[in-house]
């Protein structure tokens, strides 16, 4: 087994910066690269930023040998945003493993409603604490091998 196991995409820098370039190409793309005025680019560059940049990161979580941790994001773009530049904080929580009274992987089949809906099934580690309190981890598209991993580390 390796280190540790990430459940979701932690950010990834070259994604960030592929999607500015995007944006910067299709602002002065859309502004004639220069031949319209200046804040037409200015508009049409920070409406780029705020639809682009949100989607290039999504909340993820890791575990190691001695903890789990959980980094959420805000759901709403303009705060994930202002999460991205550092101007508000993210949602970081660390559970020691040792805090673990029990773990179960839940599985729920996605209602499809149409013959083109790829997506996938909804794949839960649900984590009940010493606590009482009760945390969901999303598995998304997880490999088995590493399933088989976490669960046993969070015993």
């Amino acid at each position: 087994m390796k280190d540790r196991i990430i459940g979701g995409t932690p950010i990834k820098l070259s994604h960030v910066l592929i999607g500015m370039i995007v944006v910067i190409f299709l602002s002065l793309f859309l502004a004639e690269f220069g031949y319209q005025p200046w804040w037409l680019f200015l508009i049409v560059l920070i409406l780029g930023v705020f639809l682009t940049l949100p989607t290039c990161f999504s909340s993820y979580w890791q575990i190691d040998s001695k903890n789990i941790t959980s980094i959420t994001y805000d759901s709403n773009d303009a705060l994930k945003l202002l999460q991205l530049l550092g101007l508000r904080k993210k949602d970081k929580q660390i559970i020691n493993l040792s805090e673990i009274k029990n773990a179960s992987v839940v599985y729920l089949k996605n209602l499809r409603l149409s013959p083109i809906d790829f997506d996938l099934d909804y794949l839960d580690l649900i984590l009940d604490l010493n606590k009482g309190t009760k945390v969901t981890l999303s598995l998304g598209s997880i490999e088995y091998h590493k399933l088989d991993s976490i669960l046993t580390l969070t015993k």
